[in-house]
């Protein structure tokens, strides 16, 4: 284990980081997600003390000579920065402005600087920057602050945890019909809630995240054993706490997230028979016997029973839905469908492809773009989200602020990231990661703050085990130093 930094300042500042890392996951999960311009603000605040974090980071590296981990640290940042001088310069340079034609609230184009950045709902760029780019710097605060391992891997535990008394609240609320979040105390205008999202897809996006880094922590509890061998820790636990999540997604009526889920048991499966060839040479003398393999497999058939039953209503309705929108694909008569949102929503884009709308302007203003008509019940259907988080940010702030959002992720990657280091925890972590970025070409689970929290947490959290990690060359050992990383 790379070895903390001598101040005691340092030292003191992981401790906080990990416990700030930590409220924030918690706050914004147990907070209905932090859907909601009041709920974002709350997130916003609760994530300020990242940047107090990541300027007195800079500044002890300065004055401790370490300039190569300061310019890391202002690569690292620069994306991010130059993602909010964007929608900065954006709000104050509306395209829009509120007005009332015939008593109906509407927005109204107003002349502005074409060629820079614009926003049509400036205060609302502001509060979306504020609250996500918050919790993008939290998750950067791990890669800078943090010099334990062990630390990083109790924060995760912390988290899985944290996912469970979750799936268990929401498991309690699905069997009891209770009519919103808390057992009915706060009311959902969405009939697909769980838990305390208030959209199932949200909640197997965190789902899908927490069940990827708990399973990272099994295979790393399997890779290195307590003495007395591993049915003797946490490896356990955390099986039975990633099996008990994993069975909330059919529960949650979430179709995506179930395939998710899918997905990771065989990844898991795949990499438990890996994990078995690769050891059995070493426990070639101590063969397994037949009645704990009879055992192992009477115990999943067992647990994935329990979860059918528990979610056969839900999974039946789901299954009849499905079968009805397939033949209505068939007979073509859907009307408007997911592929017309996206052609419409490229559309939108394809109008202001360098800077976009505006951050969190796409609901009002896909209305000009949307060919969406009225059937005989004259009900018109609006969009406030494209279903499709990388879409939709085209449409926000165009090309040159989706990439400077990328950047965020790839230049840290790129610098980091090499196949040889890959152990179990980040590697779950990573899958866990890359499973939600590719949901977001289809859904928009981005677009809640707590699957946002949980996602920069999980991929920073592998980057800093990556640079922590013990099997690195002399070079990235060096790296990875207190006075360099």
């Amino acid at each position: 284990m790379v070895k903390p930094p001598a101040t005691s300042r340092a030292i003191q500042r992981e401790k906080l980081v990990v416990a700030h890392v930590a409220l924030v996951a918690v706050a914004s999960a147990w907070l209905l997600g932090g859907i909601g311009p009041r709920l974002e603000w709350v997130i916003a605040a609760i994530t300020a003390p990242a940047y107090y974090f990541l300027v007195t980071e800079a500044r002890d590296r300065l004055r401790h000579h370490d300039r190569a981990g300061f310019r890391r640290l202002l690569r690292w940042t620069a994306p991010l920065l130059g993602l909010a001088l964007i929608v900065i310069i954006s709000a104050l340079n509306p395209s829009h402005r509120p007005a009332f034609l015939y008593n109906t609230y509407v927005l109204r184009p107003v002349a502005h600087v074409e060629w820079l950045p614009a926003s049509a709902l400036p205060l609302a760029s502001l509060r979306v920057l504020a609250c996500f780019g918050g919790l993008a710097a939290t998750g950067l605060t791990l890669a800078f602050c943090l010099y334990s391992r062990r630390l990083l891997r109790s924060l995760i535990i912390l988290l899985a945890f944290n996912a469970l008394a979750l799936a268990v609240l929401g498991t309690l609320q699905r069997q009891a019909h209770a009519p919103g979040p808390y057992f009915g105390f706060v009311t959902s205008d969405n009939p697909a809630w769980f838990a305390t999202f208030l959209y199932h897809n949200h909640w197997g996006a965190f789902a899908v995240l927490s069940t990827a880094a708990t399973l990272g922590l099994v295979f790393h509890s399997l890779r290195y054993p307590p003495d007395n061998g591993w049915f003797h820790g946490p490896g356990p636990l955390l099986t039975l706490t990633a099996i008990l999540v994993a069975a909330t997604a059919p529960l949650s009526s979430s179709r995506s997230s179930t395939v998710l889920m899918v997905l990771l048991a065989f990844a898991a499966g795949a990499a438990s028979l890996r994990h078995h060839f690769r050891t059995r040479h070493r426990n070639r003398h101590q063969p397994l016997r037949a009645s704990l393999i009879v055992g192992l497999f009477a115990l999943f058939a067992t647990l994935g029973g329990l979860v059918f039953f528990q979610s056969r209503e839900v999974i039946q309705q789901r299954f009849a839905q499905t079968l009805e929108q397939l033949s209505s694909l068939r007979a073509a008569s859907t009307g408007y469908t997911r592929l017309d949102l996206y052609s419409d929503t490229w559309r939108m884009a394809a109008d202001r492809p360098a800077y976009g709308w505006g951050l969190d302007s796409y609901g009002p203003i896909f209305l000009n773009y949307s060919r969406f008509r009225p059937g005989p019940d004259r009900l018109m259907n609006t969009f406030e989200d494209a279903h499709s988080d990388w879409l939709q940010s085209l449409a926000e702030i165009g090309f040159v602020g989706t990439s400077m959002l990328l950047l965020c992720a790839l230049v840290p990657l790129a610098e980091t990231f090499r196949p040889r280091r890959l152990t179990a925890l980040p590697g779950g972590l990573f899958t866990g990661c890359a499973l939600i970025a590719l949901y977001a070409w289809v859904e928009f689970p981005f677009a809640n703050p707590a699957v946002v929290a949980l996602w920069w947490i999980c991929f920073f959290a592998a980057i800093r085990t990556l640079q922590l990690s013990p099997a690195v060359s002399a070079r990235s050992r060096a790296a990875c130093s207190p006075s360099s990383s």
